[in-house]
């Protein structure tokens, strides 16, 4: 059971990778053949929700336990600091936690870049892409191929650590304290 577990998560991980090249930031992975009926792959992605995000109240924009959904609308923060200022760029992204009996799935997409600051200053919206835009990009971006690069990378790697901690997350086992606490 172990060494299925094991494969399950590295085929998860190789998953993820592939995701990680896609080019329009959209992350759709499913995990089958889990031991846990959808009451508690519901209550395990609740749990998660809960830790990852400081106030899961105010992400949660659907909430489906016996259709198995939840929709969490999230944002990501990129900053970048040069030229003397803090540059910053607020993406956001929609995830849907879709979950039945023995599988679960989890949908990022319809990431996009709602603000861009420098100190007091509105700068250009980031557009999401794999790559820089070859005509115009500086004034399309606000930022040179270099910079949009690294912001872009920290982006999906920070989304691809949403999917890889979830599918960790409904691949543990609940705890259950059996103390009498």
């Amino acid at each position: 059971m172990k060494k299925a577990k094991t494969l399950l998560t590295l085929t998860f991980t190789l998953i993820g990778l592939i995701s990680f090249g896609q080019t329009n930031f959209k992350w759709d992975v499913i995990s089958d053949s889990l031991e846990d009926n959808q009451s508690q792959l519901y209550s395990k992605t609740k749990l998660f929700i809960g830790e990852t995000w400081k106030s899961a109240q105010n992400v949660i924009q659907n909430d489906d336990k016996e259709g198995g959904v939840i929709l969490v609308k999230g944002l990501s923060i990129q900053s970048l600091y040069y030229q003397m200022n803090d540059h910053r760029w607020t993406f956001n992204y929609t995830i849907k936690f879709l979950m039945k009996d023995n599988k679960c799935r989890i949908v990022i997409e319809d990431v996009y870049c709602s603000a861009a600051r420098v100190a007091q200053y509105e700068w250009p919206h980031m557009p999401v892409a794999e790559t820089y835009p070859t005509s115009k990009g500086l004034k399309i971006t606000g930022v040179n191929e270099e910079r949009y690069l690294t912001i872009m990378t920290s982006l999906k790697q920070e989304l691809q650590s949403i999917v890889d901690s979830y599918m960790t997350a409904v691949n543990k086992p609940l705890v259950k304290d059996n103390s009498d606490w």
